[in-house]
């Protein structure tokens, strides 16, 4: 028997997803399975305590290549995009679609963005309102309900494409989805507590498909997960449209950035860091690459919009020992105080510095 659902999605925010010819938007199946892979990862950290067993599981679901080990994928991802994508130029007219319009009132968030188009390097983009199909289908009911709870949580928390980190491509779901409610994953979402509903779900769907009992201590280990003990789901306040929620992010996240000196005490904000005192860290910080452990995205709530926060702690934040050691966990933490979150999932303690000491180097 075949089990499968067609989700359609529509774009919050601008999104940036390139394929072969990387100056051309294009939605890709292999982009978006890669997405839902990361999330399964995330999930699955409530179940397994090292990477290898982490590795296997995800596997099994969404296969293997490359050694001897080889196996097929349980499940079919096909994505495709129902909208055309448009050419970037600068000098348009401003109104709420324009790229101009985007990065001119988000300038901080979309930096690289902007850079990129400059260079040529990204010519196309799918504007706000664009309209996107995702189908997953399985002969394994488990592995379908596994990666239906990881795309709902890529889209519930996270973004695709370019800069996703930072606030682009956030998709939600195009109306109510019968397949992913069947499941009691929300695809509307009225208050925060649908919110955490929903992360919880996911969590066990991912569990059951499995076949595993949670872990009843989750350490804090070298990859993200999305645990109660090591990271925090948290939502701004509504605003009336997308880009004006990111925008009130952005000038407080801004804010609360340039006021931490040194600048090595946002190391953990994600590397490179190309300007400001680095001090004797200088060329590490412009030459290591790590990932911001801080994700931000943008979702309808009711009639409104929230900027969704997740942070994931890892046990090390960079191979390299120098960095490892400034690198400031307890900054993601005094960022609630500068946005004012609601957490819907985790807790702040697991950003205190927990017998870890800052040093200044």
């Amino acid at each position: 028997m075949m089990y499968g659902a067609t989700i359609r999605l529509k774009a919050v925010s601008p999104l940036f997803m390139r394929g072969v010819d990387q100056r051309k938007a294009e939605f890709r199946s292999a982009s978006v399975k890669g997405v839902m892979r990361w999330w399964f990862r995330a999930l699955a950290g409530n179940y397994v305590s090292s990477i290898k067993e982490l590795r296997n599981l995800e596997g099994s679901l969404f296969g293997m290549a490359g050694d001897s080990k080889s196996r097929r994928s349980k499940v079919v991802i096909e994505a495709r995009s129902l909208s055309k994508p448009t050419p970037i130029h600068f000098g348009g007219r401003g109104n709420e679609l324009d790229w101009d319009s985007w990065v001119k009132d988000l300038p901080y968030l979309f930096f690289s963005i902007k850079i990129g188009a400059r260079k040529g390097q990204v010519n196309q983009f799918y504007k706000p309102g664009s309209r996107f199909e995702i189908t997953i289908k399985s002969h394994d009911l488990k592995a379908y309900k596994a990666a239906m709870a990881s795309l709902w949580s890529a889209v519930a928390l996270g973004g695709f494409g370019f800069r996703a980190r930072r606030g682009a491509g956030s998709l939600w779901f195009d109306g109510k989805n019968g397949a992913m409610e069947a499941l009691e994953l929300p695809t509307t979402l009225e208050a925060p507590d649908d919110l955490r509903r929903g992360i919880g779900r996911a969590i066990r769907l991912v569990g059951n498909a499995m076949d595993k009992e949670e872990l009843p201590l989750k350490p804090t280990m070298d990859y993200p997960t999305l645990t109660e003990t090591s990271s925090i789901v948290a939502v701004l306040g509504v605003e009336r449209n997308p880009k004006l929620a990111l925008k009130g992010f952005q000038t407080r996240y801004q804010s609360f950035r340039r006021n931490r000196k040194p600048t090595t005490r946002n190391v953990v904000f994600g590397l490179p860091i190309v300007k400001g005192r680095l001090g004797s860290l200088k060329n590490d910080a412009k030459g290591a690459r790590r990932a911001s452990p801080l994700l931000v995205s943008v979702k309808p709530f009711g009639g409104g919009y929230r900027v969704v926060l997740v942070k994931l702690r890892t046990r090390r934040f960079h191979e390299n020992e120098r960095l490892n050691r400034v690198a400031d966990w307890e900054a993601l933490k005094l960022l609630d105080g500068k946005l004012n979150e609601t957490v819907v999932f985790g807790n702040l303690s697991n950003f205190e510095s927990k017998n870890e000491r800052w040093t200044s180097l």
